[in-house]
């Protein structure tokens, strides 16, 4: 949803390759960064409900809570002309004018 074609590295270069594509306050680096902190997060939740109350979510419904979070994040900003600018990222994620209205 954030427009990035790679394959998967491991964590560490993960993690490097994040830094180095997310620095600046540019609509594509808010993005990622915002996906990155909603996808930590929940999968931490997931792995607490897994080891602690021995219950799974599908995956499609941990990906449904990371969208919710990043587009209600870029929805409550004033993103409406960076939505223009960046039309690709916001279909993706599911933010119309509508939202930010």
């Amino acid at each position: 949803m954030c427009n990035v074609v790679r394959l998967t590295l491991p964590w560490a270069d993960e993690i490097q390759w994040l830094l180095a594509h997310s620095k600046g306050n540019k609509f594509p680096a808010t993005v990622l960064k915002l996906a990155f902190a909603a996808i930590v997060y929940h999968v931490w939740l997931e792995r607490n409900r897994r080891c602690f109350n021995n219950l799974f979510l599908p995956y499609q419904e941990i990906v449904h809570k990371v969208r919710l979070d990043v587009t209600g994040k870029l929805a409550s900003s004033n993103n409406s002309q960076r939505c223009e600018q960046h039309h690709s990222p916001c279909v993706n994620w599911g933010i119309t004018m509508d939202d930010r209205m």
